[in-house]
């Protein structure tokens, strides 16, 4: 896709103190041998804080920064990948309420890890209509529970502990949003490009049942056991699902660089999913002639990968701390429970008023 009239008018993001892994290895809830491994050096964590809450912090910052309010909004788009409170309840009704008041459409987004994108494809496709819109998209959560148990520090650092697959991540809890407009910002978003790998959704399921949801059922609940299930079925699978994932991150890559007419040469920066090692940067970065120094490893191995958040946190943290300059090309990826990947290339018109 590529949108003729999306632009970045503000930015927001809320990021919670983060917690050291070395710290959480002495507590006991992160493994030692995957912290010598897997790079982590520390994870936001919001303690009890409500996602909703982080996503309203970052929300009025990112409307403040647009410098319109919210007046000009008239949809709401909320991503996130766990439930943001009670069940039978709409979180994004919570946020339009707070956040602009007026009742427009407000939607949630369970895309996974690729939610901001699937609001930047929804955005775009709405911005087309006649008349001057913003969107406010908004994205949070908070890692530090079980959905079935409740409160659960060791959550976000074992979750998806797996020695036979190397899937060696940690969650860190965050809250982001951008204001999107047709009539100008200080970026533009110039392509966005998804796919769904539909039969992999088998690996992040494991043996799990369709119905109903067994949520407390499974005690307590891990991403790594799924995929350990997942291999016993298909031996082999979880390493071709990887090599999928990223051939698949690498086309999309070179499919966004193309709709938006420039080349990798053009890309100052790389915003990715959080990784706590180079290599995973530099498996696709590295294929499409990108020096993996673009991205963002030092930066995000701090906070955790921070699950929709990642790219709009990374973004904002290049543009507040001076990073990118006018005519600066981005290239922005995400990969989302093993199921979805999605690019988008986005180009800075100017540096905001924000930016001192």
């Amino acid at each position: 896709m590529r949108p003729p009239c999306l632009y970045i008018a503000g930015l927001g993001a809320c990021l919670p103190p983060a917690l050291s892994a070395k710290e959480a290895v002495a507590r006991g809830w992160y493994d030692a041998e995957s912290y010598v491994v897997d790079g982590w050096t520390g994870a936001c964590d919001a303690g009890d804080a409500s996602p909703l809450r982080l996503a309203l912090n970052a929300g009025r910052v990112a409307l403040a920064r647009g410098g319109r309010g919210s007046a000009g909004v008239d949809l709401l788009l909320h991503a996130c990948v766990l439930p943001q409170g009670p069940h039978f309840w709409a979180p994004q009704a919570w946020l339009e309420r707070q956040l602009i008041g007026r009742g427009v459409r407000a939607i949630e987004l369970h895309q996974s890890c690729t939610g901001a994108f699937a609001g930047l494809e929804l955005a775009a496709a709405w911005l087309m209509q006649d008349g001057e819109r913003d969107v406010l998209l908004t994205c949070a959560d908070n890692f530090g529970y079980d959905p079935g148990l409740g409160r659960d520090p060791t959550f976000r650092w074992r979750y998806a502990r797996n020695r036979r697959t190397a899937r060696g991540s940690v969650l860190g809890d965050a809250g982001a949003a951008a204001l999107l407009s047709n009539r100008g910002g200080f970026a533009q978003v110039l392509s966005v490009v998804s796919r769904t790998l539909s039969p992999l959704e088998e690996a992040y399921r494991g043996d799990a049942p369709l119905f109903p949801a067994e949520l407390g059922a499974e005690h307590p609940l891990r991403i790594g056991p799924r995929f350990e299930q997942y291999e016993r079925r298909r031996p082999g699978g979880v390493s071709a699902a990887l090599e999928l994932i990223n051939a698949t991150r690498i086309e999309l890559a070179k499919q966004a660089l193309h709709e938006a007419g420039v080349g990798a040469q053009d890309i100052a920066r790389v915003v990715h999913v959080f990784a706590g090692t180079e290599r995973y940067v530099q498996q696709f970065l590295e294929p499409l002639g990108i020096d993996p120094a673009r991205g963002l490893l030092e930066f995000g191995r701090e906070l955790g990968h921070l699950g929709a958040c990642d790219a709009l946190v990374g973004l904002e943290h290049l543009v507040a701390s001076g990073q990118l300059r006018g005519s600066d090309r981005v290239l922005m990826t995400a990969n989302g429970a093993s199921t979805a990947v999605a690019c988008a290339v986005v180009e800075i018109q100017e540096a905001p008023r924000w930016v001192s």
